[in-house]
């Protein structure tokens, strides 16, 4: 329950009283691979002499894992918070590669679930929604070419199923009657003239006949009717219009005894024997739909018998408009439906799956093993029982069934954690932080070494030695003793004081103005702009504000100071602290002339929080 409770012989815990549990000599604490038995049972198998093993083992360093970054010590002792360090011993921080070691039996614990890295064809399932619509090639409009009244109508119901040849309405047209009379007499003319006639005869009322027949045709008969009006003795008072196509009456915007003129409207039949499934496709997916793409949809509305599943309609992409609709970012696919019951219509709702093939081969992985972070993808792959490495992949094209295609970082039949992973991804990045703080620390040989406690950051980049002036090393110890002198007081609060009150940021505005003249044009001219703007950012804000933009100020004040060090008049040592938990999660180096923390950040709270991280050697005083 407590892991900063840990001891080298059985017993209590000292804060819940509880049975200490044993621990495996091999597993590796912080990584939290401890195998516990259950309060007062005897220890498992490969769990004796416990004691004598780890005597003998080595600690590598101190630690408080509660605290973010987690506070490192040499030795034990406690934490800022107050919480005894735990030790972390050098077998168990002796992995390579960024391998992470985890008890088997934490990794059931953790719910961690692996799947094998595939090879075969990726398809990718593109979803569009959309509503059923008439077929255009099947509209048929019918217009008149002759004046006249409509003395019946046959089709007078929207929605009436028409055949094709079928009666559609009688028109009386006294134009229509003229000229079936010139019919009739042509024909009449044809047949008075005999065998023997002159062929000059025949072929002139031969071509009287054919006019007549065309003039009809003209105005909208079909060549039976004509040739069955040619028989007739007399002109009919109205001639019958009938149906050029099998369909449905959608539009009648006549009825009978209307007056109607040559090129009105009469008449609209559209046939719903196949309709247009028009669906809307995302920008993003218009890579992967084509026309001629088999496609499946599904009708929630349409021909499926009661209680029995939803047939999908397969078909295929027809059509793609060429243009994108800028507010719904989204383009118009089209499908060709067959509907020979007519149980489909217009209007109805269709979700569309069309299918594309994406590659012939690729290498495959769940999605859920990739962790995206937006700059990097990574994933997990399982190497033995317990071990675990983090490997930097690259993520392709994304598939149907949640996978997605991997193009760097892995090979077919690796395994990779699907479930977990992110567990492991804290425990990969919390011992690389520690692996390079140790490392940082063992090559820090031109540094002092390190107070017990805080992850010592890396250095604050600095500019070449400046050669400088008297007058610009004099402007520098102005601002340098400014700054210590707000350093100090941020430090110096004791318990029980009164309330603080802002600090005086007008020395330090003054001398870095003053600084910044005499630096004109030189590489430090920017750093003594940077102090001045960090002064009066702070400059008559309540107290705690300005422990909070301290941080800003310090890295500035320091880079001065290693590029340009002031005066042994100003201290013959600066001492360049470091505090791991400054506030806004700010780097947190200050100056200062003692090498006793006095944190300038949390002060009374936490004063000796905080570590030395090198020290900057101020230039001798000419005498």
């Amino acid at each position: 329950m407590h892991p900063q409770v840990i001891q080298d012989h059985p017993g209590d815990c000292p804060i819940c009283h509880m049975k200490l549990t044993p621990l495996k000599a091999d597993a590796p604490a912080g990584g939290g691979s401890m195998a516990q038995t259950p309060s007062g049972s005897e220890p498992m198998p490969g769990m004796t002499g416990m004691q004598g093993t780890a005597k003998e083992r080595k600690v590598k360093y101190w630690w408080d894992p509660m605290l973010s970054p987690p506070y490192i010590a040499d030795k034990p002792g406690k934490s800022p918070m107050g919480m005894d360090l735990i030790p972390v011993y050098e077998d168990e921080v002796s992995a390579t590669g960024g391998q992470v070691t985890i008890d088997p039996a934490v990794v059931q614990n953790m719910g961690v679930r692996i799947a094998l890295v595939t090879e075969g064809p990726l398809a990718k399932t593109v979803r569009l929604v959309g509503y059923l619509d008439e077929a255009q090639p099947n509209i048929r409009e019918v217009n008149l070419r002759v004046s006249g009244w409509i003395r019946r109508l046959y089709a007078n119901t929207e929605g009436q199923r028409i055949e094709a040849g079928d009666p559609l309405f009688d028109l009386y047209s006294p134009e229509l009657q003229v000229s079936i009379e010139e019919l009739i007499n042509g024909r009449r003319a044809k047949a008075a003239l005999s065998t023997d006639a002159d062929e000059s005869a025949k072929q002139t009322a031969a071509t009287l006949y054919d006019a007549a027949a065309s003039k009809l045709e003209l105005l909208g008969l079909e060549r039976a009717q004509i040739d069955a009006l040619a028989k007739l003795d007399k002109a009919p008072p109205t001639v019958t219009f009938v149906s050029p196509i099998a369909g449905t009456l959608t539009e009648k915007p006549v009825v009978e005894g209307a007056a109607v003129k040559m090129g009105d409207r009469v008449l609209k039949i559209v046939d719903y024997s196949t309709l247009w499934l028009d669906a809307q496709v995302f920008e993003k997916d218009l890579p992967f739909v084509k026309v001629g793409a088999k496609a499946a949809a599904t009708i929630a509305s349409g021909p499926t018998p009661a209680n029995q599943p939803i047939t999908p309609i397969s078909g295929e992409i027809i059509f793609i408009h060429p243009r994108v609709d800028t507010m719904t970012r989204t383009a118009l696919v089209r499908m060709a439906i067959p509907n020979p019951s007519f149980t489909l219509k217009p209007g109805m709702y269709a979700t569309v799956h069309a299918r594309a093939e994406l590659a012939d081969r690729a290498v495959m992985v769940p999605r859920e093993a990739i962790i995206d972070t937006g700059d990097a993808q990574m994933a997990f792959v399982a190497q033995a029982v317990g071990k675990f490495e983090p490997r930097k992949v690259k993520m392709g094209l994304a598939g149907e069934d949640g996978v997605v295609q991997v193009v760097e970082g892995l090979s077919p039949g690796e395994a990779v954690v699907t479930s977990g992973q992110f567990l492991l991804d804290s425990e990969s990045r919390l011992r690389e932080a520690i692996q390079k703080y140790l490392n940082q620390k063992n090559q820090a040989t031109t540094r002092a070494a390190p107070a017990p406690g805080g992850l010592a950051p890396a250095a604050t980049p600095t500019l070449p030695m400046f050669d400088a002036t008297p007058a610009q090393v004099e402007k520098v110890d102005a601002v340098v003793t400014a700054y210590l002198t707000i350093s100090s007081a941020l430090g110096a609060e004791q318990k029980d004081s009164p309330p603080p009150t802002p600090l005086d940021m007008t020395a330090l505005i003054a001398a870095a103005h003053a600084l910044h003249g005499a630096v004109s044009g030189t590489k430090i001219e920017p750093l003594a702009a940077g102090i001045a703007k960090a002064a009066e950012a702070m400059k008559g804000h309540p107290i705690d504000h300005q422990r909070s933009m301290f941080s800003a100020l310090g890295e500035k004040v320091i880079a001065l100071a290693e590029a340009l060090p002031p005066s042994s008049a100003v201290a013959k040592t600066l001492f360049v602290m470091n505090c791991p938990m400054a506030p806004g999660g700010a780097k947190g180096d200050w100056l200062q002339t003692s090498p006793d923390v006095a944190n300038p950040f949390f002060a009374a709270d936490m004063k000796e929080c905080g570590s030395q991280v090198r020290t900057i050697k101020t230039r001798e005083v000419p005498r």
